[in-house]
């Protein structure tokens, strides 16, 4: 009875490792995802090319249910065929956050259209990463505000809004703030728009 008994536990185990072990074994790497409101494991795990039982595998932890604030682990996944727009769409989303959070939802999309204005206009480097890391190219991430927080639902959805086409800028290749802006040389550009606080420029 006892054999019996360890047998059906093995066949058990064997399904459980089929099933579900190597759920994460595609995945190149984790990132860590600090969740705000809105927010679902299916949403997420669209945003970062993962899926859901990946994620929850990732964090112990099998329940659907997550809160505001709490930080997940998501493997990515680096051969999806997507990575790539993946990636942009990410970093555009963070910029979003680090530029212009609680800016209006037209203010951060136009922040996203800039730096995608950049990418296409052959002065700038032709990468969103490249565009985004160029030395001195945005404030936040030269003081580090970049890499300090995560991108929240609505700049994820200004970067969707921004990549899907929508420019409230004009084709803009700048954007600064002219109460805290100290380059005499932004002042020499040509505005485009004023949304929000920011200012639009060529």
């Amino acid at each position: 009875m006892k054999n019996k008994i360890l047998k059906i536990a093995v066949v058990y185990l064997m399904i459980f490792i089929m099933l579900f072990g190597g759920i994460t074994s595609v995945y190149a790497y984790d990132k860590i995802h600090v969740v705000s409101k809105g927010e679902s494991l299916y949403l997420i795990a669209k945003w970062y090319g993962s899926d859901v039982n990946s994620i929850k595998q990732a964090n112990g932890n099998w329940s659907d249910l997550i809160y505001p604030g709490e930080k997940l682990v998501v493997p990515v996944d680096e051969k999806n065929a997507y990575y790539n727009y993946l990636v942009d769409r990410y970093l555009i989303a963070k910029i979003i956050y680090a530029e212009a959070r609680g800016e209006s939802f037209e203010g951060q999309v136009a922040v996203g259209a800039v730096i995608l204005n950049r990418v296409k206009s052959g002065i700038f480097p032709n990468t969103v990463a490249g565009v985004i890391y160029q030395p001195d190219a945005f404030e936040s991430v030269t003081n580090g505000e970049f890499f300090n927080h995560e991108p929240d639902l609505t700049a994820f959805k200004a970067a969707d809004a921004a990549l899907a086409g929508w420019d409230p800028t004009g084709g803009a290749l700048y954007f600064f703030n002219p109460a805290t802006s100290t380059s005499w040389w932004i002042w020499t550009r040509t505005i485009t728009n004023v949304i929000g606080h920011h200012w639009f420029a060529i």
